[in-house]
C-alpha cells in the first residue's frame, strides 16, 4: 500500500505514535479554548488541520493497510463515545456536525490509502487541500463575510468560498507541478477544475459530510482529469465556469437560492462530463423554465421580484435530480446509452415541480386537468430536447452520406420519435396522477423526507420503461 519509511518500526508501535500525537493535539487545542485564546470554530479548525497533517503522513508511515484501519477505528469510537458521554473535545459546539466530521474523516483516510495504492502524492493532495482551504474558508468568512448565502445547515461568506478556492487551486497546483511528471498547462487547468469543484462540493455538503466528500472527490476528480491534455481541460473549465455563471444569472427566475446554485451548476457538470452535451440538455432547460411554464404559479412564487422566495436549496436540488443522475451513472457503468430513462428522470421532477405549485394556484383543478396540463409540458421541455439530438444524429449521417442507422442514428428515427413522444406523456401523466393523489391524502401528515423518498419511488419504475424505446431499431 504505502512506502512505509518507517519499515523498521513494528506498525503497531506507529500507530500508537500517531494516536498519541492526535491525542497532544487535541489536547492542546483544547486548553487553548478553554482559555478562550481560540473560539470553538477556530478550535475545530485547527483540529481538522492537525488531523489532516497527520493523515498526509500515513503513507509514508505505514505499508500495510492494517495499521491505517486501526487508527481510524480507534478515532471513530472516541469521537462517538465522547458525543455519547458528552465529553467536550476540541471545537465541540453540541451539534451532529462535529460528530459527524469527526468519523466522516477517517472514512477518507482509509478509503484513500485503498485507492491511491503507490501514489501518495495523489494521497496527500486532498487531504491538504482540506486541512489548508476548510480552515482558511471559516477564517476569512468570520472575519471578513459580508455577503452571506443560505447552505442547507446555515449560511456561508461568498468570501469565505473565495478563499477556499484560492487556497485549494494552490494546494492542488503545486504538489502537481512539483512532485509529478504533470505538464505545466495540464496541472494549471487541473488545479483549477478542482478548485472549482471542491468549492463546490463543501458550499453545498451537509453537515460534517464535508470531510468526506471534499477528499475523496478530489482524488475522484483528479485522477479523472490526468487522462486528459491541456485543451480538453480547458473545455472543462470554461464548461464549469459557464455553468455556474448561467446558474446565479438565472437565480432570479427561479426558487433556488443560496448554495443550490452550485448544486444546481454541480448536477449539470455531472451530466455533461459523463455523459455529453445531450445529456446536459435536459436539465438545463428543467432548471431554466420551470418556474416560466407555469405563469399562474410563477406569480405564487413570487418571482421575479422577491428575492426572498427562493427557499429551495442544493438539497432539494439533489433531490429533483436523483434518478436522472442514477440513469446517468448506470448509463456509464454498462456502457449504453440510456439517455431516455434520464431525460424522462427529468420530466417526471418538471412534473412533480409544477403539480406541487398547481396545488396551490389551482386547487379546484381535477386530477385529469393536472395531469394533461403537467405531462405535455414536462414531455416538451424534456424529452423533445432528446428527439433533436437524434434527429441530429440523423442530418449528420445523412450529410456524411453515411447508411442508416450508422453509429449515432437508429435505424427508425421516426419509430422512435413516436416512442419517445408516447411513452414521455404517459409517464409524466401517470407521475401527475400518483403525485396528486399522494399529495392530497397526504396533506398535513407528510414531511420532507417522506415526500422525497415517495417521489424517488414513483420515479424510479416509471422512467424504467424508457427501457422500451431499446426495442426500436
Amino acid at each position: 500500500m504505502g512506502n512505509g519509511v518507517l519499515s523498521s518500526v513494528h506498525p503497531l508501535a506507529t500507530a500508537v505514535a500517531v494516536l498519541g500525537v492526535l491525542a497532544v493535539a487535541s489536547f492542546g487545542i483544547r486548553r487553548a479554548q478553554v482559555r478562550r485564546r481560540i473560539t470553538p470554530a477556530g478550535a475545530r479548525q485547527a483540529m481538522l488541520a492537525s488531523t489532516c497533517a497527520v493523515a498526509i503522513a500515513m503513507p509514508w508511515l505505514f505499508e500495510d493497510l492494517w495499521p491505517v484501519v486501526l487508527v481510524a477505528a480507534i478515532s471513530i469510537a472516541v469521537v462517538s463515545w465522547s458525543n455519547a458521554a458528552r465529553v467536550i473535545l476540541p471545537g465541540q459546539d453540541g451539534n451532529r456536525r462535529w460528530a459527524i466530521g469527526g468519523m466522516a474523516l477517517p472514512f477518507a483516510v482509509v478509503g484513500l490509502f485503498v485507492m491511491t495504492a503507490s501514489s501518495p502524492v495523489l494521497y496527500a493532495i486532498p487531504f491538504l487541500l482540506l486541512g489548508l482551504a476548510e480552515p482558511a474558508a471559516a477564517l476569512t468568512g468570520e472575519r471578513h463575510g459580508l455577503v452571506p448565502y443560505a447552505t442547507a445547515t446555515g449560511t456561508k461568506s461568498r468570501e469565505g468560498s473565495v478563499a477556499f478556492a484560492f487556497v485549494a487551486f494552490l494546494c492542488v497546483h503545486v504538489p502537481l507541478l512539483v512532485l509529478t511528471p504533470v505538464g505545466r498547462a495540464e496541472a494549471l487547468w487541473i488545479a483549477a477544475i478542482v478548485a472549482v469543484l471542491a468549492t463546490i462540493v463543501e458550499a453545498v455538503t451537509w453537515g460534517g459530510l464535508v470531510h468526506l466528500f471534499v477528499p475523496v472527490g478530489t482524488y475522484v476528480v483528479m485522477v479523472r482529469l490526468l487522462t486528459l491534455d491541456a485543451p480538453a481541460l480547458a473545455g472543462h473549465f470554461l464548461v464549469l465556469v459557464g455553468l455556474v455563471t448561467a446558474a446565479a444569472m438565472l437565480r432570479r427566475e427561479t426558487t433556488v437560492g443560496g448554495a443550490g446554485v452550485f448544486g444546481a451548476a454541480l448536477v449539470g457538470y455531472l451530466a455533461w462530463a459523463l455523459g455529453g452535451t445531450a445529456w446536459l440538455l435536459s436539465p438545463v432547460l428543467v432548471y431554466a423554465l420551470y418556474a416560466r411554464v407555469w405563469p399562474v404559479a410563477r406569480e405564487a412564487d413570487g418571482l421575479p421580484h422577491d428575492p426572498e422566495r427562493r427557499p429551495h436549496t442544493a438539497l432539494n436540488v439533489f433531490s429533483v435530480s436523483a434518478v436522472s443522475v442514477a440513469w446517468l451513472l448506470l448509463s456509464n457503468v454498462v456502457g449504453t446509452e440510456l439517455l431516455f430513462p434520464y431525460a424522462l428522470g427529468w420530466a417526471v421532477s418538471l412534473t412533480y415541480l409544477g403539480v406541487e405549485r398547481m396545488l396551490f394556484a389551482r386547487s379546484g383543478w381535477t386530477i385529469g386537468q393536472l395531469a394533461w396540463r403537467a405531462s405535455w409540458r414536462a414531455t416538451l421541455v424534456a424529452v423533445v430536447p432528446v428527439l433533436l439530438v437524434i434527429w441530429l444524429r440523423v442530418a449528420a449521417d445523412a450529410v456524411s452520406e453515411a447508411p442508416v442507422g450508422g453509429a449515432a442514428a437508429p435505424d427508425e428515427p421516426f419509430m422512435l420519435t413516436v416512442a419517445f413522444l408516447g411513452i414521455g406523456l404517459v409517464v409524466t401523466s401517470a407521475s401527475a396522477t400518483a403525485f396528486t393523489l399522494w399529495r392530497r391524502s397526504q396533506w398535513s401528515q407528510v414531511s420532507v423526507g417522506e415526500e422525497r423518498l415517495f417521489r424517488a419511488a414513483v420515479a424510479a419504475p416509471l422512467t424504467a420503461l424508457g427501457l422500451l424505446a431499446l426495442l426500436v431499431p
